[in-house]
């Protein structure tokens, strides 16, 4: 069904960079869905594989592509597909993730019976080898979400539907280029919003080189620059931000710790 004459209930928000071949296999999995009432936002950050034809010459018309230079952040182009979605819902998709066929369908009826304004789910991880892990998310939450948050971000960005009016209400993506911008835009939206999850690995989330073990130490520490940041517009009290800050200070230093470690190990054995 392709739905010509109304709105979309849902805007896909994919970014990419010289990923036409894992882009084709993200493309694929949305393309299965069982729930149809969404479009397709590519933004494109100038590919140089020609990424541009093939997704023009793209069959399937849900789909609207666009190009736009980035700098390397990827916040700037997910505003910029945010900005030209025309649905209710936005959901974001990595150019190198799966989903599975139910996805959508599975929460936006989640989404209509607890009446939340956003919904995430789990994760499998995966490689060129196959399934890693049937459950990426350990953390299982079923409410205080925004408290759990500071302690660290479970919520897969592939797996997310927010609803749009969340963007105008408490601003877009921050575009700040030392700071994880999907972690700070859940904690935002979490003090202020009814937020949910589903335990059921809806999409696949693929681990390579970029975001393996050996990027941990530096994730961590952008997720402490990103408290930082934000500390001024979320409510937490000075004690409780003391604590979230040390704790998340420990994990960097493990992490560093074990990246040097291991980099002895590799290069030194």
């Amino acid at each position: 069904m392709i739905f010509l004459n109304k709105q979309p209930l849902i805007s896909v928000v994919i970014t990419t960079f010289n990923r036409k071949n894992l882009l084709k296999e993200t493309l694929d999995s949305i393309q299965r869905q069982s729930f149809t009432d969404f479009e397709i936002i590519i933004v494109d950050n100038y590919s140089e594989d020609k990424t541009k034809n093939f997704i023009l010459n793209h069959p399937n018309k849900k789909i609207r592509f666009y190009q736009n230079k980035n700098d390397g952040i990827i916040a700037i182009n997910r505003n910029f597909g945010i900005k030209k979605a025309k649905g209710k819902y936005i959901a974001f998709c990595d150019d190198d993730d799966l989903w599975e066929t139910d996805k959508l369908h599975r929460q936006i009826d989640y989404i209509k019976h607890h009446n939340i304004s956003l919904c995430y789910s789990n994760a499998k991880s995966f490689n060129d080898n196959g399934t890693i892990c049937e459950k990426y998310v350990r953390r299982v939450v079923k409410k205080s979400h925004y408290k759990k948050l500071l302690w660290g971000n479970y919520i897969p960005n592939s797996s997310v539907i927010v609803l749009k009016k969340c963007f105008k209400d408490l601003g877009m993506l921050n575009e700040e280029s030392k700071i994880r911008e999907d972690y700070d835009m859940w904690l935002r939206i979490s003090e202020k919003y009814l937020i949910g999850g589903l335990d059921e690995s809806l999409i696949s989330y693929r681990i390579h080189s970029k975001n393996n073990a050996f990027s941990r130490t530096k994730e961590t520490l952008k997720s402490i620059r990103t408290l930082l940041n934000i500390k001024d517009i979320i409510f937490i009290s000075n004690i409780r931000f003391f604590f979230v800050i040390s704790f998340h200070s420990f994990k960097f230093i493990f992490y560093f710790m074990r990246e040097n470690f291991l980099l002895k190990n590799i290069f030194y054995k």
